[in-house]
């Protein structure tokens, strides 16, 4: 697919329906594995242009090609999160305790208008759309596409995620990691119990569990390189009824983060290690579970050139600009583990709203500048 030169009149084209679908979809926010009405609107509006989607039923998501012989793909994600949107938003969420507060909508409308411009273009090397379903959710969508060999036989991959601090007209992009992997952990600690008169004769576990909270992160970090970003955070304790007993049971989850992909591989074991030494005097019994969600997303640097080369293209070289890594997690991550590829940042803000929170709002010119960059990578990324 070349670089097309009459891309501004294609986005142009392609924009109503972008935005018409990125309103329907944001009306109808639907939780992780859910997405059926989602689903739905997608494919109906594929196929209103004469395209032929792919579901994925009973599952949710679809995909499609546009074009013979798809050698690059773009990845959106489509489901929302259980968050009241004010009425005042405009559009509204109309489904109550659900919002698109992450900009998956805004995702699903510059993919599809990706595919309205690319299907004009009639390009020779085609492109192979995911819309994904359950990015919030766990083990998320990403790893059943990838199961189902959805990228097998792709050069490159990318993606764009909306950034509220960050203008509508810029792309942030960046080499290597991006965003860190994100685990999940729980501890359960297990002892006699007794009275709080008597602690000395039984296993005080509030007293180790504090032990936990406050002496587990730096033990982990003590244990790695310091080079290496790393972050443990507790969000749950639970124990205990009362306040003059001791209990004989209690539960932590929490969560751990990097952003380094051979460390990510290690963490189980060292995290094992580490709290059986901790507790080793305590005398608590403890059980650890540990579940290894998704590895750090890690731009391949080719794929960030190509692509970045493409954009400046379309946009002038003032419209890159580099972003920061973030600790928060993206199952994007794991088409990386299979096909190089890269994640970027596109500019959306408006108001000081941010990611996963009900004030968030997005500046809807980021849909047409977001076809537009896409168009531009992909076309530059399926040459060799």
């Amino acid at each position: 697919m070349k670089f097309p030169e009459n891309i501004g009149v294609l986005v142009e084209r392609a924009l109503p329906h972008a935005l018409e679908l990125r309103r329907k979809l944001h009306q109808n926010p639907e939780p992780s594995y859910h997405e059926y009405e989602t689903t739905r609107i997608i494919e109906g509006a594929l196929e209103s242009h004469g395209l032929e989607p792919h579901d994925r039923s009973p599952r949710t998501g679809l995909w499609v090609d546009v074009g013979d012989h798809p050698v690059v793909g773009f990845r959106a994600d489509i489901d929302a999160l259980p968050i009241d949107e004010p009425e005042g938003n405009i559009p509204v969420s109309l489904n109550p305790g659900w919002m698109h507060a992450c900009g998956h909508d805004a995702h699903a409308a510059i993919a599809f208008g990706i595919a309205l411009v690319v299907r004009d273009l009639e390009p020779e090397r085609g492109v192979r759309i995911l819309f994904q379903p359950a990015e919030e959710g766990f083990p998320g969508g990403a790893i059943e596409m990838v199961g189902e060999g959805l990228v097998d036989g792709l050069t490159s991959l990318i993606a764009f995620h909306v950034d509220p601090a960050l203008d509508a007209g810029y792309v942030g992009a960046r080499t290597g990691p991006i965003t860190a992997s994100a685990d999940k952990f729980g501890i359960i600690l297990t002892g006699p119990g007794g009275h709080t008169a008597r602690p000395h004769q039984t296993v005080d576990l509030v007293e180790a569990a504090a032990r936990i909270v406050v002496d587990l992160p730096a033990a982990l970090r003590s244990k790695i390189d310091a080079r290496s970003p790393l972050t443990l955070a507790f969000g749950s304790i639970h124990g205990g009824t009362i306040e003059n007993v001791i209990p004989t049971r209690l539960e932590l989850k929490g969560t751990v983060r990097t952003l380094d992909r051979e460390l990510w591989d290690q963490l189980p074991g060292i995290m094992e290690k580490t709290l059986s030494n901790l507790l080793n005097m305590s005398g608590a019994g403890y059980e650890l579970s540990y579940q290894q969600a998704i590895p750090p997303v890690v731009n391949d640097a080719r794929v960030v050139s190509r692509a970045v080369d493409g954009i400046e293209a379309a946009f002038g070289s003032e419209a890159i600009v580099p972003t920061p890594t973030s600790m928060g997690g993206e199952d994007f991550a794991n088409y990386l583990e299979v096909v190089p590829g890269a994640l970027f940042r596109l500019g959306a803000a408006k108001g000081r709203g941010d990611l996963h929170s009900s004030s968030f709002q997005l500046d809807e010119a980021c849909i047409g500048i977001g076809i537009k960059a896409g168009v531009a990578a992909l076309s530059n990324l399926s040459h060799p």
